[in-house]
């Protein structure tokens, strides 16, 4: 039977598979779409759930910000191989779950619930595979929206690190210059007071174990412990690391100057541990 190739590129634009199998299903069906969807389907979701029992380990982080500069959204995406990765399919997928994930304020808690073009995020996921040939998982994504003058910006280092910055007003230099610090020298928080209790009292206790048996007095040992927490915390907080583009002056020094501030930051790099937070 002969098909037409605008037929096969309906089909294939409707189910997502590739186009000989889309081909294939119509030549089976005699030229029912209907019924080659269904073919589609029976081979389709044996072979999507043959190819997601295999490792994932490649894929990309983007962030997506709305005109405005007052929505976003940050996610990863994996795939198999960093060829797929590359490819405009794939981008175009993770492209397509970062916008839902903003307009419909997604986090990775109900990251199941996104939409995209129409689709459930499964139904979508499942046609990557199909149209792909690899293993698509969705990692993780957080949506964030900024209030009143404040403006969203990100940076983004080779698909593997991606980062989105809120200022308190806007500045798109400094909003992209801050984001490019973020993705370079990963900081655990914006300010001395933000980083979390346990990573200081764990490099407390490592000062601690060190001092022990030096003979000094402890309110000597304690000031000691104090000044070494100060500048721990110093160079762990975003405000207190030297500008990666200008060491000579801290990021606090920068912000100083703009008459600005961090409100927040969120950091995606490709593979890395996910909090129980995020």
């Amino acid at each position: 039977m002969d098909i037409k190739a605008t037929d096969v590129k309906v089909l294939r634009d409707e189910v997502g598979a590739g186009f000989m199998d889309c081909k294939k299903a119509l030549i089976e069906a005699n030229g029912d779409k209907q019924e080659a969807i269904r073919i589609l389907k029976k081979k389709g979701m044996a072979k999507a759930q043959k190819k997601s029992g295999r490792t994932a380990s490649e894929g990309a982080v983007y962030a997506v910000i709305s005109d405005n500069k007052q929505e976003a959204a940050i996610v990863e995406v994996n795939c198999e191989t960093d060829f797929v990765a590359r490819s405009d399919a794939f981008k175009a997928f993770v492209k397509a779950f970062a916008t839902g994930a903003m307009e419909q304020k997604i986090s990775t808690d109900t990251i199941e619930s996104t939409t995209i073009s129409g689709k459930s995020l499964e139904d979508a996921r499942h046609a990557a595979v199909l149209n792909l040939g690899e293993n698509i998982q969705v990692r993780r994504a957080q949506s964030l929206a900024a209030s009143n003058d404040e403006a969203i910006y990100s940076y983004t280092h080779g698909d593997k690190i991606c980062v989105v910055v809120t200022l308190e007003k806007e500045d798109a230099a400094l909003g992209k210059d801050i984001a490019m610090h973020v993705a370079a020298l990963n900081p655990a928080a914006i300010t001395e007071d933000d980083i979390p209790a346990k990573i200081l009292n764990d490099e407390r206790a490592i000062y601690e174990e060190q001092l022990q048996g030096n003979n000094k007095p402890q309110e000597i040992n304690d000031k000691i412990i104090t000044g070494k927490l100060k500048k721990f915390a110093s160079g762990l907080c975003l405000y207190g690391q030297p500008f990666v583009k200008d060491p000579k002056e801290t990021i606090h020094d920068l912000l100083k100057k703009s008459k600005n501030h961090v409100k927040n930051f969120i950091r995606f790099a490709l593979g890395d541990e996910v909090s129980q937070s995020e």
